[in-house]
């Protein structure tokens, strides 16, 4: 008989639950409006791929961010915690980190959209059990994902997709 680890366990079910949001991603369309916030639906995916593309250190950070996230972030990661990654309890209209901030390049709402789909693919794909988050340092891949499908859901819940 098989038994899945605790670890394990929770990479499964989020692996699931990304699963479901690359589905909901499908129905974000161009002209989607907020429910709240400034951004419109090209900026929303731009921001999360850079999230995502920040913390797997694909993009760089500023030695600030790097500095202040190493110091202060673990703060910031026990305070979701403390919310139950609920998107439903974290503010609206929050302030964002410099390097999350969408700058509109010359690539197409489809190409943008793909590019998020493949982005949670790699954080599906991610097996270790920890990883080297650019911002906050070595933290568990379970919290790591938890992380983005929390700030992914929370995006796609502003926009009316879940």
């Amino acid at each position: 008989m098989f038994l899945l680890t605790n670890f394990q366990s929770k990479i499964i079910k989020l692996n699931y639950e990304f699963e479901l949001l690359n589905e909901k991603l499908s129905s974000l369309e161009e002209n989607t409006f907020p429910k709240w916030g400034k951004m419109n639906s090209i900026q929303m995916i731009i921001h999360c791929n850079n999230f995502i593309e920040v913390s797997l250190g694909y993009q760089k950070i500023s030695l600030w961010t790097k500095l202040f996230g190493r110091l202060f972030g673990k703060l910031f990661l026990k305070y979701l915690q403390s919310l139950d990654f609920d998107i439903n309890k974290y503010p609206k209209n929050s302030k964002t980190l410099r390097e999350f901030k969408p700058v509109i390049s010359d690539k197409s709402f489809s190409f943008e959209k793909n590019k998020l789909k493949e982005n949670i693919k790699k954080v599906m794909g991610i097996k270790s059990h920890y990883i080297i988050h650019n911002i906050y340092g070595e933290i568990e891949t379970s919290l790591f994902k938890k992380l983005v499908y929390f700030h992914t859901s929370y995006h796609f819940n502003q926009f009316g997709i879940l």
